[in-house]
């Protein structure tokens, strides 16, 4: 729900009383004498909505007072708005969790008010013509719940204040209009204490400092929406960049200053790919990225101002488990779609989403190659498969949600959309699809859009009707779910594809899609299109000779699961002759599949050989990693002896921490063991340190405890990384002490955030019936670190007692965030 959970209070503000104008009206007939016979029933008739006019915000100039000690601000909003779609009496903002003080307008006049809930009507003094502006001041302040948030406690003191407002969470800090299609420009004057900095949307205006507080006025001159409104505060280090003459800046605490150039670095390069890409140069005067304490998501693109987490500000030995890249392109490519274009219904915010996980997945086909983007387009289409099942399941412009929110975390908006664009673009061709993108934002820089705005935009560009793609992929629910097979017979390859998707809900019985197959032969290569349109069919391929593979969805295009009928024999062919990526690492999970299965005789000489080939040679990390799981089912002692060699030497994390997985099936081991303390001594990276520790308490589950309860001790790493891995692996020990120690490691305030999260998630899996946990678990539904308390949410429901209950029950009733709502709601089966 977006509605603050307390009891509604209502709040009228002291003005005289004015006429409120009757918004509509309904004749239902002419007043007949009583004496006339009663009319005869007649057949209902269906009503048109009456038109609520509203208000169109069109400037915010915001004064705010930060009060850090107090956790508290005190604001001032000069709001100038129009009537937009008719004459207007009565103004409808929202603001939640904060009183407002009084409202007058342009003349000085006090306004009547009243709050309810997340809502602030506003009393005009007189008829607002439609079109017509005018100016209110609202004077309001208390201590936000949400939207605002301080942070970074030094002595019990925040040193850090940000705002988070997707999707509507801006009117907990501010009054304003929570739709995403009304945008307005805006000005911030912040007053915050002395030696602290900030950040805002557009760029500084001014800053004075007068003894123990400073004040910084920040000014946007592009319209944009609510939740768009961004403020850092704090104290800050910032170094300083530039991007085609635009300023840039990379903002963190004083503590990560010596990171934030190796963190954010490949900013120009990026908002250079984007600004060619998309044909219009990055549209704002300065870009900004703070990482902040606590921030409750990865990032957020605010407009010319990115928010992140500060847990992207990595030391050396972190980078090398992975870096900040993604998010640096995912974030800026919002600057374009989601800011420059912004969905007009949330029911449409695949647009935002989709979009810019596409255009990252895009910036990595740039800069590392076409293997990097295939992988990544991979994994999100695996996500979205995964999530876009059961209940979940639902069209992609469509969705009913409790709080708009609600549709970020079900895996449409963000991979959902990237693999069909994706998919448009082998339709189209590259030409024609870039083309469309390019025209799509010409026509609607600086508005709202729906689907059907791109969709439109697409069909003018490269003139072809995409009626049946939009309706198929957009407003149908699912997705294709496929079985293929193919026998060589007469001089042809007969492909056989089946459709077994239920025809359930929205969900085609029979999907229709062009779909690329590629025939390999000892002479080479042949690449078939074929047109799929019913649940079963055989497709005859010409092919002088029998084939080494037949491969469906030839480059990796369709948004669909596929079962593919091989034999070991194929899949050792494509795995070692195959260039498409993804043919590669699914030849290597076809070969582990195989070896779990029971493969006997030669054929386990062979696919072993390959295994370590591919994990030894492939020029891909993620094929690597994926044969080095694989070669794990083979538990032979050259399999062994080679994963130990991996997991100490490939240059990549990943294919290390898939090795020291892979040799936990060898069970307990003391030589293993011996090698798992040895690579955690050496420390080549933080992760792989936690995976060696995971394999030790496989190989060693008797000697394993007293070497963790060690180990925890002295295992500081950037962000708590390492000490998380060895909580998540110390809830494997069987030993009586382990929910002691987990309940001292989620209770300790002094341990970063990702430790007491993990701790946390831990407990429910060792101390299920431990009154001690429970305890401990309800009292951190109090914690003000929002990671802690939604994980402490999800465990805390684990426990599926009367008490635990109770206590989620009492919290959902003051819970102003729709993730913990949504999971104590399944909690209780709402």
């Amino acid at each position: 729900m977006s509605t603050p959970t307390r009891t509604p209070s209502l709040t009228w503000g002291l003005a005289p009383a004015v006429p409120i104008l009757l918004l509509g009206t309904l004749a239902l007939g002419g007043c007949k004498n009583t004496a006339e016979p009663a009319p005869q029933p007649v057949a209902p008739v269906e009503l048109a909505p009456v038109a609520v006019p509203h208000a169109d915000a069109e400037h915010y100039r915001l004064e705010l007072t930060l009060d850090p000690f107090g956790r508290s601000l005190a604001g001032t909003l000069d709001l100038s708005l129009s009537a937009a779609d008719g004459p207007l009496s009565v103004v409808n903002l929202q603001l939640a969790g904060l009183r407002v003080f009084d409202v007058v307008d342009s003349t000085g006049r006090e306004l009547a008010f009243f709050q309810k809930g997340n809502a602030l009507n506003i009393v005009l003094a007189g008829l607002l013509a439609e079109g017509s502006g005018t100016d209110l001041t609202i004077r309001y302040g208390g201590s936000p719940q949400k939207g605002l948030w301080f942070v970074r406690e030094r002595d019990g003191v925040p040193t850090q204040v940000f705002t988070q407002g997707e999707c509507e969470d801006s009117s907990w800090w501010f009054p304003c209009i929570e739709d995403p299609s009304d945008r307005a420009t805006s000005e911030l004057i912040v007053t915050m204490p002395a030696g602290w900095n900030a950040v805002a949307a557009g760029e500084r205006v001014d800053r004075t400092e007068d003894g123990s507080s400073v004040t910084e006025h920040w000014r946007m001159t592009f319209p944009h929406p609510a939740y768009l409104t961004t403020l850092v505060a704090g104290e800050l280090s910032m170094v300083a960049d530039e991007y085609d003459g635009i300023p840039l800046s990379y903002i963190s605490a004083p503590e990560y200053a010596d990171r934030l150039q190796a963190t954010f670095g490949e900013t120009p390069a990026v908002l250079d790919f984007l600004s060619n890409l998309t044909g219009i140069r990055y549209p704002y005067a300065k870009y900004s990225t703070a990482a902040v304490s606590g921030f409750p998501f990865g990032g957020m693109e605010n407009i010319s101002a990115t928010t992140v987490t500060d847990t992207v500000m990595r030391d050396e030995r972190g980078r090398l488990d992975g870096d900040a890249v993604g998010l640096i392109a995912h974030e800026a490519a919002h600057q374009w779609f989601g800011d420059l274009v912004t969905c007009g219904t949330w029911q449409h915010v695949w647009l935002n989403e989709g979009f810019a996980t596409y255009m990252t997945q895009l910036y990595f086909e740039a800069s590392r190659g076409n293997d990097e983007f295939r992988n990544r387009w991979y994994d999100s289409l695996q996500a979205y498969l995964d999530s876009d099942v059961g209940e979940a399941r639902r069209p992609m412009t469509e969705g009913t949600f409790e709080d708009p929110i609600d549709l970020f975390f079900t895996g449409h908006a963000y991979a959902g959309g990237a693999v069909r664009l994706h998919y448009l673009r082998y339709v189209l061709g590259d030409g024609a699809f870039f083309d469309g993108v390019r025209e799509y934002l010409a026509r609607h820089a600086g508005g709202a859009v729906l689907t059907a705005d791109f969709q439109a935009a697409m069909e003018a560009s490269s003139g072809v009707d995409l009626d049946s793609y939009f309706t198929q992929w957009f407003e149908a629910e699912g997705y294709p779910e496929l079985s293929t097979s193919w026998r060589y017979r007469n001089g042809a390859v007969e492909l056989t594809v089946t459709q077994s998707q239920r025809a359930v809900g929205g969900t085609p019985e029979a999907f229709r899609f062009p779909v690329d197959v590629e025939v390999r032969t000892n002479k080479g290569s042949v690449t078939h299109r074929i047109e799929v349109d019913s649940t079963r069919a055989t497709y005859e391929l010409p092919c002088n000779e029998r084939p080494s593979w037949v491969w469906f969805d030839e480059g990796g295009w369709l948004p669909a699961r596929i079962d593919r009928d091989k034999t070991t024999t194929e899949w050792l062919a494509i795995a070692a002759g195959q260039d498409d990526v993804i043919a590669r690492r699914m030849a290597v999970e076809g070969l582990g599949a195989d070896l779990a299965g029971g493969l006997a005789g030669d054929q386990v000489d062979f696919a072993r050989a390959e295994l370590v080939n591919r994990m030894r040679q492939d020029s891909s990390s993620w094929v690597r990693a994926a044969a080095a799981k694989s070669l794990g089912m083979d538990k032979s002692p050259e399999a062994r002896l080679r994963l130990m060699a991996a997991a100490s030497s490939d240059a990549n994390t990943h294919v290390r921490k898939a090795a020291f997985l892979a040799l936990q099936n060898w069970g307990m081991d003391l030589e293993l063991a011996g090698f798992a303390r040895t690579q955690y001594r050496e420390g080549y990276s933080w992760r792989t340190m936690g995976a060696a520790a995971d394999l030790l308490v496989t190989s060693d589950p008797k000697g394993a405890f007293q070497w963790f309860v060690r180990a925890l001790l002295d295992a500081d790493s950037a962000h708590g990384v390492l000490r998380a891995d060895l909580a998540r692996s110390l809830a494997r020990i069987d030993n009586v002490r382990v929910p002691s120690i987990l309940i001292d490691l989620a209770n300790d305030k002094s341990l970063e955030t990702a430790t007491r999260v993990a701790a946390v998630e831990a407990l429910p899996k060792v101390a299920e019936l431990d009154r001690n946990a429970r305890t401990a678990l309800i009292a951190l539904l109090q914690t003000r670190d929002a990671r802690l308390r939604r994980a402490t949410v999800a465990s805390l429901a684990q426990f599926d007692d009367a008490t635990s209950r109770a206590a989620l029950a009492s919290h959902y009733k003051r819970s102003v965030v729709p993730r913990e709502r949504r999971a104590i709601e399944a909690t209780f089966g709402r």
